[in-house]
């Protein structure tokens, strides 16, 4: 059956690698029907908004998503991707291939799993000025006994964490550390927050993901604080399986996970929700070099392995990463951000190669 694949290349760099990550499905023979509907910047020229209803439209009625980056005028796309669709559980792989250039003196074999928490905490920007809490809660002490009127004139952020949050979250990041322990993985789920000073919010996180766990008497479980698991991603990898955290501690961790396996333009990602999918790289819009061609393609064609394994075309996808991952091992083929001095479309040309 036919599968619905929308294509939403945004900003800057984002149409640049979209188009190369749709090269190398289309030469891949599937059975996908790929649309491409105009957003982002060049939507705002032709009619006023970065996401036009046709491509909405589109973006519902499909099996899966391919997304690109924004920049600021188009963040409503991101903010529907994520928060209308309820995407909410972002998984960030990191894995390094040979022939790949990393600050870590020994990578072979790093393959661990960040499930980040897509929809709560500190995201989407819920601030404003201290007053209105001052107002509004005027009775509230914090642990030093101030209350929010003693802090003057000033902003503040809040962070949401729910029970529904923190359960599916932690099943989700359970599934995926059952699936790897089929595959040869050691089944260990890592629970990150800062409970001992957020105890009310990463409180109910660390205790939420502890109790799903005990469904899974298969897996093992330990948690960290977050600064020390940052010291840990850099200095033990490779006893990392799978990491479940909050919003915005997910987002700052998988950015330094990302340069054990060589840097953004290596980092893939998939944003799940319980009907819709979208796969994007983590890199973002790079305006610096938006329309040089060069722009690494890698972080979103391994995007697109995910969105193939995600789509029930398991071998197609372990075929696109081995092709991937041949064009590394030779090295011949690599973009600046790589070393090397090659354009967009000569490593799009290369993977393609591989793939026949």
């Amino acid at each position: 059956m036919t599968k619905k694949i929308v294509a939403l290349g945004g900003d800057g760099i984002g149409p640049e690698v979209v188009d190369a990550a749709i090269q190398v499905l289309e030469s891949m023979n599937l059975d996908l029907e790929i649309l491409k509907p105009l957003c982002g910047e060049a939507a705002i020229k032709k009619f006023g908004t970065p996401f036009p209803k046709e491509a909405m439209d589109l973006t519902n009625q499909s099996d899966a998503i391919l997304f690109g980056a924004t920049e600021q005028a188009s963040v409503i796309i991101l903010a529907y991707l994520r928060w209308v669709l309820d995407t909410y559980a972002n998984l960030r792989p990191i894995k390094y291939y040979e022939g790949v250039s990393t600050p870590i003196k020994d990578p072979e074999g790093i393959d661990f799993l960040i499930v980040r928490e897509n929809s709560e905490g500190m995201y989407p920007g819920r601030e404003g000025d201290i007053s209105l809490l001052a107002e509004k809660l005027p009775d509230y002490k914090d642990l030093m006994g101030k209350s929010f009127a003693d802090f003057g004139k000033g902003k503040f952020a809040i962070r949401i964490i729910t029970e529904k949050g923190c359960k599916r979250i932690a099943k989700a990041a359970c599934e995926k550390a059952r699936e790897r322990k089929k595959r040869g993985f050691s089944g260990k789920v890592t629970c990150v927050t800062k409970s001992n000073v957020l105890r009310e919010s990463c409180g109910l996180f660390q205790k939420t993901c502890e109790e799903v766990i005990k469904g899974y008497p298969e897996l093992r479980y330990e948690h960290f604080y977050v600064d020390d698991m940052a010291r840990r991603i850099v200095r033990f990898p490779k006893d990392i399986d799978v990491i479940v955290t909050s919003n915005m501690f997910g987002d700052i961790l998988s950015d330094l996970a990302g340069e054990l396996m060589g840097g953004l333009g290596m980092a893939p990602s998939a944003c799940i929700g319980d009907r819709y999918a979208y796969f994007e790289p983590v890199h973002g819009s790079a305006p610096d070099i938006a329309g040089k061609g060069v722009a690494n393609p890698t972080a979103t064609i391994l995007s697109s392995v995910m969105m193939l394994e995600y789509l029930g075309m398991r071998e197609k996808a372990e075929e696109l990463e081995n092709a991937v991952k041949a064009v590394y091992e030779e090295g011949k083929v690599l973009t600046p951000d790589m070393g090397g001095k090659s354009k967009t479309r000569n490593v799009t040309k290369a993977i393609i190669q591989k793939l026949k």
